[in-house]
C-alpha cells in the first residue's frame, strides 16, 4: 500500500490505493493534525478513531464531518434530535443530577451506521423520548422505530435510517425495560420487519430542516460545556438555545464558516438574559461560503468555554415530588395512554395492580373512599377542579393530563404591529422563545389585539 503523507488530506476524495486495483477492506481516513483535533472536537471521537474511519462516502468538499448518505437517514437522525432535546428537557424537569448537555458525549460517524454513545445515567431518558407509543390517536416519539439489542451496543432502525446506542448491553436495556418503556411497538428480534407499522406510524412526518437537524446531531458534543440545550422550528429556520458554556457567536462561526461547520448553511448568533444563548440557522448558497477563512478565534473562544464542570441544578419546571408509597409509574405507556385520555379509572385500577390501596388513593386526591369506588367501577370524572386535585395529590405533572395551561384571557390591547419593523417583530419573538426554553413564561406570543391581522397563536 502506498504511504499518505501525515498532511494530506482527502475526505471524500478518490481511494488513494486504487492504483493498487483491489479495494481495501478498510483505510486510513488521512486528515492534518490541525484539522484532526477540530474533527475531534465536534464529534467526541479519538483521534485514532477519526484516522480508521471507514471510507468517506457523505463527507461534503471542505467539510471534515460526514453528512448522512440519504434523505432518509437525514430524517431519520433529525427526528432522533428532536427525541433528544426532549430528552434534556425531561431531564430538567425532574431535576436530574447530570448535565443534560451530557446526554450524548460522543458522535461515531462510521460510515455504514451512525452510533452515539449515550451517558448511562440518561439512557432511560432518551429512550423514553425515542420509543414510539400510540398515546390516544397519534404516536408519539420516532414513528416506525424498531429496537434490536446486541452484546455491546443498542441497534435502532426505522424504514427511513437507523442509529447505533454504543455501550448499552443487553443487561442494560432490560433494566431500562424494566423500569417502564413502552416497547410494545418498538421491539423485535428481526430489525429487517418493518413493513408490520401500526397505521398510525405511517402518517406523513411533519416538515423540518432536516439537513440542519441531521447536521446539529453529528455535532452535538459542541453544546457539552452548556448547562442545558434547546431547540424549535419556525418555518424552515432552526433556532437553538442554550445558557452557558460556548458563546453564540463562536457557536455561529464554527457551524456556519469552518471546516466541521454544516455546508450549506448560515448561522446569525443571539444573546439573551441570564446567559442565555442562541443561534438561527437556515440554509445558505455554498458558493458563498466556498472561500470564507477559518474562524481560528471561535475555536479559542470555544475552548475557553467548554472546561468540563459540575452539573448546575437548572430546572424549568419543579421536578414532580412523588410520594414515598407510591411507585413511580406516571412513566409506563399504559399509564400515560391513561392520563393523556384522562381516563382516571384506568389510572386508578393501575395503581391498584401496583399495590396502592384504595384508602391511599383517597386519602391523597381528597376524595371520599365512596368515590374512589365509583370510579373504579367505571364513573367518569370530568370537573376540572378534581381532575387537578387528582393530579396534583398523586403527583402527576399536570401537562400529562392537559391540564398545564389555565391562564385566564388577556383583555384587548391596541394594535402597534404597523409600529414596529421585522427586526423589532423579531427580537421580541427570539426574547420570549428563550423565556419558554428556561420556563419563565407559559402564554402565546404576538400581537394580542383581536382586530390585528398579523396575530398569530403559538
Amino acid at each position: 500500500m502506498p504511504r499518505i503523507s501525515a498532511g494530506s488530506t482527502w475526505f471524500g476524495c478518490a481511494n488513494p490505493v486504487a492504483s493498487t486495483g483491489r479495494r481495501p477492506r478498510r483505510f486510513l481516513v488521512s486528515t492534518s493534525p490541525h484539522h484532526l483535533i477540530k474533527r475531534c472536537w465536534c464529534t467526541g471521537e479519538t483521534p485514532n478513531a477519526v484516522r480508521r474511519q471507514r471510507g468517506g462516502a457523505g463527507v461534503e468538499p471542505g467539510s471534515l464531518v460526514p453528512c448522512a448518505r440519504t434523505p432518509g437517514q437525514r430524517r431519520f437522525e433529525a427526528a432522533v434530535l428532536d427525541a433528544a432535546t426532549r430528552a434534556m428537557a425531561r431531564m430538567r424537569r425532574r431535576g436530574s443530577a447530570l448535565r443534560p448537555t451530557s446526554l450524548v458525549s460522543r458522535v461515531q460517524l462510521d460510515s455504514r451506521v451512525l452510533g452515539l454513545q449515550v451517558h448511562d445515567a440518561a439512557l432511560d431518558h432518551l429512550l423514553a423520548e425515542v420509543l414510539p407509543v400510540a398515546v390516544g390517536g397519534r404516536i408519539r416519539g420516532v414513528p416506525g422505530l424498531r429496537v434490536r439489542p446486541r452484546r455491546d451496543h443498542l441497534d435502532l432502525r426505522s424504514p427511513d435510517g437507523e442509529l447505533r446506542l454504543l455501550g448499552v448491553t443487553r443487561e442494560r436495556w432490560r433494566q431500562a425495560v424494566a423500569t417502564g418503556l413502552p416497547t410494545d411497538l418498538a421491539f423485535t428480534t428481526d430489525l429487517a420487519m418493518t413493513d408490520d407499522l401500526d397505521p398510525r406510524e405511517s402518517a406523513p412526518p411533519p416538515t423540518l430542516p432536516v439537513d440542519l437537524m441531521s447536521g446539529v446531531l453529528r455535532r452535538l458534543p459542541l453544546w457539552r460545556g452548556a448547562t442545558w440545550l434547546d431547540g424549535i422550528v419556525v418555518d424552515d429556520v432552526l433556532e437553538l438555545y442554550w445558557r452557558g458554556g460556548p458563546s453564540s457567536e463562536s457557536i455561529a462561526a464554527i457551524l456556519a464558516g469552518s471546516t466541521c461547520g454544516i455546508p450549506a448553511s448560515s448561522a446569525v448568533p443571539y444573546n439573551f438574559r441570564n446567559a442565555v444563548r442562541g443561534v438561527a440557522l437556515s440554509t445558505a448558497d455554498p458558493r458563498a461560503m466556498a472561500n470564507s477563512a477559518e474562524p481560528e478565534w471561535a475555536w479559542v473562544e470555544w475552548l475557553a468555554a467548554t472546561a468540563p464542570g459540575p452539573a448546575v441544578d437548572e430546572r424549568a419546571v419543579r421536578p414532580v415530588r412523588v410520594q414515598a408509597d407510591l411507585p413511580d409509574v406516571w412513566e409506563q405507556h399504559e399509564m400515560r395512554a391513561a392520563l393523556a385520555s384522562r381516563d382516571i379509572t384506568t389510572v386508578y385500577r393501575l395503581l391498584l395492580h401496583h399495590g396502592v390501596p384504595c384508602d391511599r388513593i383517597a386519602a391523597l386526591t381528597g376524595q371520599h373512599p365512596q368515590d374512589v369506588n365509583r370510579v373504579l367501577a367505571g364513573a367518569k370524572v370530568e370537573s376540572y377542579d378534581t381532575l387537578t386535585d387528582i393530579a396534583k395529590g398523586l403527583g402527576v405533572p399536570l401537562g400529562y393530563m392537559g391540564l398545564a395551561h389555565n391562564e385566564q384571557p388577556a383583555p384587548d390591547v391596541p394594535c402597534d404591529c404597523d409600529t414596529q419593523d421585522e427586526r423589532t417583530k423579531r427580537d421580541r419573538f427570539l426574547a420570549h422563545a428563550a423565556l419558554v426554553t428556561v420556563g419563565s413564561t407559559t402564554t402565546t406570543w404576538g400581537c394580542r389585539a383581536k382586530s390585528c391581522r398579523s396575530a398569530r397563536p403559538v
